[in-house]
């Protein structure tokens, strides 16, 4: 199956079975059940992609935490986006929320649960934040060349502090546009 979907086997690093049957001597069983298989679209962008086995404690399977090395101009944007989302004064007292929220199970469950509920979270809080952030530069765009035509029309003081207004909005999208296509 794994070569007939051109798949490829990354190897580990670690312990050499990722599961047991957790029975007593002369009946244990040890196999390498879990894998970190990718194609070549996968590694022509990402340079360097490890498995390692870590030690199971609560399960009968190894967590398998992949570490990825990407390539110098691959899926920058999506890095950069994430950084913005740092620098927003709203993200960290999210995350910490949600993490601490109170959820019963055992420790891979927990942590399981967290992540989904942080993922579901970010994607919500970063909807609220920057809505569509490739289309409101656009948008700002229209409205300064609105308010710039308003303005030399009336010459009105209150026209140009809207101008004003709406030409830093459309700044700061711009800015964070770039930032996120850099």
């Amino acid at each position: 199956m794994i070569e007939d979907y051109g798949l490829t086997d990354l190897g580990f690093y670690g312990p050499r079975y990722t599961w047991s049957n957790g029975r007593g001597p002369c009946y244990i069983v040890w196999k390498r059940l879990d894998r970190g298989l990718t194609n070549d679209n996968w590694l022509s962008s990402f340079l360097a992609t490890t498995i390692s086995h870590l030690a199971s404690t609560g399960s009968d399977h190894s967590p398998l935490p992949m570490e990825i090395t990407v390539r110098q101009n691959s899926f920058k944007k999506y890095f950069r986006f994430l950084n913005c989302w740092v620098k927003n004064k709203s993200f960290m007292p999210l995350v910490q929320e949600v993490w601490n929220s109170p959820i019963n199970g055992s420790a891979m469950w927990i942590f399981h649960q967290k992540l989904k509920v942080l993922s579901s979270s970010l994607s919500k809080w970063s909807r609220q934040q920057y809505d569509d952030i490739f289309q409101k530069p656009k948008e700002f765009e229209q409205k300064v060349k609105e308010a710039e035509e308003k303005w030399a029309a009336s010459n009105d003081h209150g026209d140009r502090q809207n101008l004003h207004d709406l030409h830093a909005q459309y700044t700061r999208h711009l800015k964070l546009h770039k930032e996120v296509l850099k």
